[in-house]
């Protein structure tokens, strides 16, 4: 099925955060920070969690001392990154970390290893930066229009992606990936919930500063 440009949102200004360079100089700072400073940083037990893009790892850390028990895997294009989480996990106690990962991945282009898919596959902010870069693909299209059709084949089948953003409105993510969205191959996402912020007021007009949607995958 082809894309149907009308039903997408306008692409976002390119900007420096969606370069990998401003990534690895941010963690590279950050690698040196925790260095100095190590502290400076409920589920059944087969539930697997992909953090797409996961920083410095403080997610998947607080999802342990939660009591989640399956597997937890963080990756992140930038190398810097994926060291300073490995860094951090090091200096905390192995024993409540022992299952979380952490691997160096281009969700653009790295090859997969989905094992089955994963249960839930969370991005906070991946999207957006994605979103913010001008790379264009080999069909000529800016890489964010790939970005669905990459995710969607991680999930399992019934599985959840969960999405938060600061750039898109909760309709402009349902654009992106709910049922509006283009058909990709490998199953579909839709929408079961939303997280609710404090909203405000502007014009007459009610919004939010971010927006949290979970899909599921048919």
């Amino acid at each position: 099925m082809a894309d149907d440009a009308s039903s997408k949102p306008t692409h976002l200004e390119p900007s420096e955060l969606g370069t990998k360079e401003y990534w690895d100089n941010l963690y590279t700072n950050e690698l040196t920070n925790h260095s100095h400073n190590p502290s400076d940083k409920g589920t059944k037990e087969s539930t697997s969690f992909l953090d797409l893009g996961c920083g410095n790892g403080s997610l998947l850390f607080a999802l342990r001392e939660e009591g989640w028990q399956g597997r937890c895997l963080g990756v992140d294009y930038s190398e810097k990154s994926v060291a300073l989480a490995r860094q951090i996990a090091a200096s905390e106690d192995q024993a409540d970390n022992e299952r979380v990962e952490f691997e160096v991945w281009d969700v653009l282009q790295g090859a997969y290893d989905t094992t089955g898919g994963w249960d839930v596959v969370h991005d906070k902010g991946t999207f957006d930066a994605i979103s913010l870069s001008e790379e264009r693909d080999a069909a000529g299209r800016r890489i964010c229009e790939g970005y669905k059709g990459r995710i969607v084949r991680l999930v399992r089948p019934g599985g959840l992606f969960l999405v938060t953003s600061c750039n898109w409105t909760e309709e402009e993510l349902e654009g992106w990936f709910g049922e509006a969205s283009a058909a990709v191959e490998g199953g579909r996402f839709v929408r079961v919930g939303r997280v609710n912020y404090p909203s405000f007021s502007f014009g007459g007009v009610k919004g939010q500063t971010i927006s949290t949607v979970c899909y599921q995958k048919l």
